[in-house]
């Protein structure tokens, strides 16, 4: 899916007028594809990298659980059943923080890859 994704941006911006402009003036098409092309595409797929590893996290519960492996998965499964409350919001409240850590590694991702993107 990645792969695709990055293909599909990678034509597009190579089509754009500044990726031709870097050609005509004789840049090597090597540093043209890194530098003009595969910067600008690569935001897509940092923004998809970024959604999945939250759908990853998600999805530790069922993996634990089906799979009989120890972890934060299987712990809310278990404190789920036995009901217990605060282990299940404690759990949770750790995924959220590993969610909006992951946010905020993307947005910075997204400022070193586009010098158009700044954050005051």
């Amino acid at each position: 899916m990645i792969a695709r994704l990055l293909r599909s941006e990678l034509l597009d911006a190579l089509h754009s007028d500044y990726v031709r402009t870097a050609a005509a003036k004789g840049m090597k098409r090597s540093r043209v594809v890194t530098r003009h092309g595969m910067r600008n595409s690569m935001i897509p797929i940092v923004t998809f990298m970024g959604a999945d590893l939250a759908t990853m996290m998600s999805g530790t519960i069922l993996v634990e659980t089906i799979f009989n492996l120890p972890g934060l998965g299987e712990q809310v499964f278990r404190s789920i059943q036995q009901q217990e409350g605060t282990v299940v919001v404690g759990i949770v409240t750790l995924f959220v923080l590993f969610f909006v850590v992951i946010n905020l590694i993307v947005d910075i991702i997204y400022g070193l890859l586009d010098p158009r993107i700044r954050y005051e």
